[in-house]
């Protein structure tokens, strides 16, 4: 089996694993009858220490989920030049939740805590959107899967909560 990693719909599935697929219990996850999903959900709940959790069957879903769930029409996402969500999901921040992007220049798609707190001292003017969320694409996919550290991590998280 060749194993590509350039997307997540690109390896195919091997015997074994198309064996566990057809031999899985299913039912309808509206409905909360699938066992599968429902074990999966209840598991990431566990895990996260919450009460609850949702399965999104892509990245994109998931995303975008995320974006609506965090803003409001009008506001601004710091992300990457290269995130995913900016140049890979077809329009998306702006179509499903009526927000915009203001690219950060980074490397391989990762940005620092000094690059976001430099954009946050212009003095917000009443007729500019106000930054609702900060993007953090981990590993980065156009940054050819590199990792954030994870201490550059905390300093981003310090800035945004300013």
């Amino acid at each position: 089996m060749i194993i590509d990693l350039i997307s997540d719909t690109v390896t195919k599935p091997t015997k074994g694993m198309l064996d566990a697929m057809m031999s899985a219990k299913v039912g309808d996850d509206v409905f909360k009858m699938d066992p599968t999903v429902n074990a999966l959900e209840q598991k990431a709940a566990k895990m996260f220490g919450m009460e609850d959790a949702l399965f999104f069957p892509s990245g994109t879903m998931a995303n975008q989920t995320a974006i609506k769930l965090h803003t409001q029409p009008g506001d601004l996402i710091i992300a990457d030049k290269y995130a995913h969500i900016y140049n890979y999901e077809s329009g998306g921040v702006a179509f499903n939740s009526g927000v915009t992007c203001k690219l950060i220049d980074g490397n391989r798609g990762m940005f620092t805590a000094k690059q976001i707190e430099e954009f946050a001292a212009v003095k917000p003017q009443i007729y500019l959107p106000f930054t609702k969320m900060i993007c953090v694409e981990n590993t980065t996919n156009k940054g050819g899967g590199a990792c954030w550290d994870f201490s550059e991590l905390e300093k981003i998280k310090q800035v945004a909560k300013k």
